[in-house]
């Protein structure tokens, strides 16, 4: 959504560069244009940049033996196991261009970042509409196993997701490209962030709570495993609310600084740009793990 390589028209649009630049290291005159690692000027960025690229090699390997596994394997050929392996490949793709574009200098080679901000942002999207869809599914198929069996066929999954993979590439396209003016981007982000964050906590909890009490009738369900199952949610929240906080306290950031850069308040605040690369690692890399194993756990 922002160009951090365009030069600013005014001095608003100045500093919000400068901001961003600072906070995500993309320095165009230190860096060239050699594609190289941006965190590795101390210790710390040094081990930093091997903690990332630890979670996200474990991340991709995670969602790639997932995705093979539901594909070689006919016994995972089932409505669930197929929103798994669609949001295990959303995963994959969101990690690993996440890695790749936070931890080096490709925004700055390339003329403009707007294209990497898309993949990034739509992939991101695409697993949160996973995460809403497979909560879905385990809700049909748990409180209306009847109408599932006839209906929620493996072809009609996979339609709905292709449907999504289009839907979440064409809106994010819209939010993309359709807007030249930072301050409306980044207001227009936050808004976003914000029903994104509402939309997939609601349904994800409501859709959970709905199907605890349903279980609660089923002599083959027992308090263990609904408590089970309750923290699996738990943790997928937990980690989802964390790591869209975070960026939208990165926008509002940018939002309150837009007049006068401060390098006393970036520095400040260096630390969540620190974090907020972690986080959005993690939570693309934990899915695979904590839902390929739920399903043994809480089904």
């Amino acid at each position: 959504m922002i160009d951090i390589t365009t030069s600013a028209t005014d001095n608003l649009d100045d500093n919000i560069s400068k901001i961003i630049q600072r906070g995500f290291r993309n320095n165009v005159t230190s860096k060239g244009l050699t594609l190289q690692l941006d965190y590795i000027d101390t210790t710390f960025d040094i081990t930093f940049t091997c903690v990332i690229f630890t979670v996200a090699f474990f991340g991709c390997i995670g969602n790639l033996v997932t995705i093979g596994k539901i594909v070689l394997d006919p016994i995972y050929h089932t409505p669930t196991f197929a929103v798994i392996g669609q949001l295990a490949l959303a995963d994959f793709l969101s990690v690993t261009i996440a890695a790749f574009v936070r931890m080096t200098n490709i925004m700055n080679i390339c003329n403009t970042c707007s294209h990497f901000v898309f993949i990034v942002n739509t992939s991101a999207l695409i697993s949160y509409s996973h995460l809403c869809f497979l909560s879905i599914v385990r809700y049909l198929i748990t409180v209306h196993p009847l109408q599932s069996r006839q209906h929620l066929t493996v072809t009609a999954v996979c339609s709905c997701s292709l449907t999504i993979w289009i839907f979440c590439g064409v809106f994010e396209a819209l939010l993309t490209y359709t807007t030249e003016n930072w301050i409306y981007t980044i207001k227009l982000s936050l808004i976003v962030n914000v029903f994104v964050l509402l939309i997939v906590c609601s349904i994800i909890t409501l859709l959970h709570v709905k199907k605890i009490r349903t279980l609660r009738n089923s002599l083959s369900v027992t308090d263990h495993s609904q408590r089970r199952m309750n923290i699996v949610v738990t943790v997928i929240i937990g980690i989802f609310v964390l790591y869209r906080l975070i960026w939208m306290a990165i926008g509002i950031i940018v939002l309150i600084c837009f007049q006068e850069f401060s390098d006393e308040l970036y520095y400040q605040t260096e630390g969540l740009f620190y974090f907020s690369i972690f986080i959005e690692c993690i939570n693309f890399s934990c899915n695979p793990y904590i839902l390929f194993l739920s399903q043994f756990i809480c089904s």
